[in-house]
């Protein structure tokens, strides 16, 4: 039970409960409809994120959800997915060495985190949504070496600078 739910009661846990779920089923549906119109179009595509900012963040989540939200992520950063990429491990990581090694999988990206010692601290993998690899993922595992992955065409998911800063900070920790 949620502390909302304590002080307020079940009933606004539930109707909170009720709010998100209406909002990521409209957000699927959405991007199902839009899906099947550009297969049946032969548009293949990928889906173009919505450019407005968040007008009701309580729809949305920390970095995903229908609408951009107003802070710096990828869509709305001047550069391609992997400049973005860069410039936040840069700004937000200087501590590390950051290289980035072109993937030969097409659009993708791998960073490679060098820890102040000269060992590898973290790799981290930014690939488009339909891959389906795995092999850099087993060979970190292998090697001790943490690992991530984000998706740079996932529609509703933004990769905004908390997000990604977030989830790098606790895989270097």
């Amino acid at each position: 039970m949620g502390l909302l739910s304590k002080i307020l009661g079940a009933a606004v846990d539930r109707k909170l409960e009720q709010t998100v779920k209406s909002a990521v089923n409209s957000a699927v549906s959405g991007a199902v409809s839009s899906a099947l119109r550009n297969v049946q179009t032969g548009n293949t595509a990928a889906p173009r994120p919505q450019t407005q900012a968040r007008e009701n963040p309580e729809a949305s989540g920390f970095s995903w959800g229908p609408t951009m939200p107003a802070e710096e992520n990828q869509f709305n950063y001047p550069g391609d997915y992997a400049a973005y990429f860069s410039h936040v491990f840069q700004e937000d990581f200087p501590e590390y060495r950051v290289t980035r090694e072109p993937s030969g999988r097409g659009r993708a990206a791998v960073f490679t985190f060098w820890s102040p010692a000269g060992g590898k601290a973290l790799v981290v993998e930014v690939l488009p949504e339909s891959s389906e690899t795995k092999k850099l993922r087993r060979e970190c595992a292998a090697q001790r070496i943490p690992y991530l992955r984000f998706y740079h065409n996932h529609a509703g998911w933004w990769n905004t600078r908390a997000y990604v800063t977030q989830r790098v900070r606790s895989a270097l920790n």
